[in-house]
């Protein structure tokens, strides 16, 4: 992945692009936010081709640097401030879709040894900017 103007310190999500530039949002754990199988997170044990699709039920709204994504029954998932780039916009723009990466980890620097233990979750959602499609 290609890191964009996040850092992903101090426990804030941190945007990426994937090859093919595919947008993804990299969110440390924080209690009370779920991430339930029930919900359509992939993980490990799970066919991580289930990631691929957007999730029914799920959706984000992305206004300006302020991102909404919420669950299914339109509980907020997640509602915050995140350093979105002008690059990474337009990847939103072109895909329509957000790839959602969590798990245990509280900031970049403990991403990588739980990745590496095959210890992360992801979601698809649809996304859209607030002042567009």
């Amino acid at each position: 992945m290609e890191m964009i103007s996040g850092t992903g310190l101090y426990g804030r999500p941190w945007p990426e692009l994937m090859p093919g530039q595919r947008p993804v949002l990299v969110v440390p754990a924080v209690p009370g936010r779920p991430v339930l199988a029930e919900d359509g997170w992939a993980g490990r044990d799970t066919a991580l081709d289930l990631a691929a699709d957007p999730r029914p039920g799920w959706s984000a709204v992305l206004d300006d640097y302020r991102l909404t994504v919420r669950r299914p029954g339109g509980t907020a998932w997640f509602d915050g401030e995140i350093t979105a780039d002008r690059q990474w916009r337009r990847r939103i723009r072109d895909h329509r879709t957000l790839l959602l990466i969590t798990g245990p980890f509280t900031s970049v620097l403990d991403f990588q040894p739980v990745a590496a233990a095959g210890r992360l979750f992801l979601l698809t959602t649809p996304i859209r900017l607030a002042d567009g499609p």
